[in-house]
């Protein structure tokens, strides 16, 4: 099982966007939690958070570090508000996971688009660095954190990751 965390900032439809197809692998056991950092969101993000199940962790209020140190399960899966996971993604995030040399991974970017626009989205499409998501064990995320990190950028900080072979739908990119 993983722990799910999102990092948000009035993010509420992309956020349910996310959470959606999450419920059955929650069902299914894949999860042990969502939990949902937010800071300081004025749109309804703490009601879709309350109304899931989530756990919210305010930025504000508690150390990301201590955040993540509560979390139940011993990996972490972070996603971008709106991005996500495709079908059998669990499935390879356990067979890496369960290797005694894994460290941190990312997913693969969804196939869309024809051969010509792939290759040149990564130069046209500017994305952040968990835009591909994040697979990264809990002992691995605390020692990379610093004692004042607040966001999901200060987690990929510094980190060299594989690609797993598992699909992901990046989140809409934001409109001008």
């Amino acid at each position: 099982m993983v722990s799910i965390l999102f990092f948000t900032h009035n993010q509420a439809v992309a956020l349910a966007r996310s959470l959606a197809p999450l419920v059955h692998d929650a069902v299914e056991g894949h999860i042990a939690e969502v939990i949902i950092v937010d800071d300081s969101s004025t749109d309804s993000t703490a009601a879709i958070a309350d109304a899931s199940g989530c756990t919210l962790a305010k930025t504000g209020e508690r150390p990301l570090r201590a955040v993540m140190k509560e979390a139940r399960a011993d990996w972490f899966v972070v996603l971008e508000p709106g991005a996500r996971l495709k079908e059998g993604w669990h499935e390879e995030v356990m067979d890496h996971i369960m290797r005694a040399e894994a460290t941190a991974a990312t997913f693969r970017r969804e196939r869309t688009g024809n051969w010509l626009s792939r290759i040149f989205r990564p130069v046209t499409e500017r994305r952040g660095p968990l835009a591909s998501g994040l697979v990264i064990s809990k002992a691995q995320a605390l020692a990379n954190l610093s004692a004042n990190a607040k966001s999901g950028e200060d987690l990929v900080r510094g980190l060299a990751l594989r690609v797993l072979d598992a699909e992901i739908e990046m989140a809409p990119t934001k409109a001008p």
